[in-house]
């Protein structure tokens, strides 16, 4: 069973996130299941910070003509934008 999760651990069309999982998921055996749970919670956050982050920043990016599209305008965008990561 190890050799095939390293096997697909180190296949070329995994992202850094599968990578990730599939370590967390060989590092299951040794530091026992709620410490890997604690570490996947934490994994999933950072993730969530990142994921806002870059939603925000594709934000500002917007035309005009886009932001008309979806209903919003450059004060919601600026508000929206100037918030740190870690809020909702």
């Amino acid at each position: 069973m190890a050799e095939c999760i390293d096997t697909i651990g180190q296949s070329p069309y995994l992202g850094p996130a599968e990578r990730l999982f599939g370590s967390l998921g060989r590092a299951v055996d040794r530091i026992g299941k709620a410490t890997a749970e604690v570490m996947v919670a934490m994994v999933l956050g950072l993730l969530e910070w990142q994921r806002r982050a870059n939603e925000r920043s594709t934000l500002q990016t917007l035309s005009d003509e886009m932001l008309r599209d979806v209903g919003l305008s450059r004060a919601d965008i600026a508000g929206e934008a100037g918030k740190p990561f870690w809020l909702r």
